[in-house]
């Protein structure tokens, strides 16, 4: 598998955003595509089943391995999974709010197991998100920003 970012874990959670309590609706700084810091994947943030946010990866800068063949999920612990095309990957899911603009749920990291990890995702107040993907006590946070 193609070298992607160090916290490729924290595509999905960085994707997500902004949350406005009152009716439970999501801001509209939540939807749409971010980017990470070192800009190798995009991600398209939505709302998916149950109110919760979700997000996937839409796109990458390197989308083909060294044999020109599209990335695949090749590192998922379930072998069934393992033919999955990187690109439309869901990497978070069931991102339920805890606080204003805070949530928890499921991060996905394709590229360390495919191991899934608890997410926090922070919508800051200059428009970043910060995700963290933890692992009983063992946490990483990154920084990303909106796709332009």
């Amino acid at each position: 598998m193609k070298n992607f970012s160090r916290g490729f874990l924290f595509v999905a959670g960085l994707a997500l955003g902004g949350l406005v309590f009152g009716g439970g609706a999501f801001a509209k700084g939540a939807k749409g595509l971010w980017v990470g810091e070192d800009g190798l994947a995009k991600m398209k943030v939505a709302v998916c089943g149950g109110g919760t946010l979700c997000a996937r990866i839409v796109w990458l800068r390197d989308p083909k391995d060294a044999n020109g063949r599209p990335l695949i999920d090749d590192n998922n612990g379930d072998a069934r999974l393992r033919t999955r095309p990187i690109i439309g990957l869901p990497v978070a899911y069931n991102m339920k709010p805890t606080a204003a603009n805070k949530w928890q749920g499921v991060v996905y990291d394709p590229k360390r197991g495919g191991s899934t990890y608890t997410g926090y995702l922070n919508l800051l107040s200059d428009g970043r998100m910060k995700v963290t993907g933890c692992l009983g006590f063992i946490c990483e946070s990154e920084f990303w920003r909106p796709a332009k």
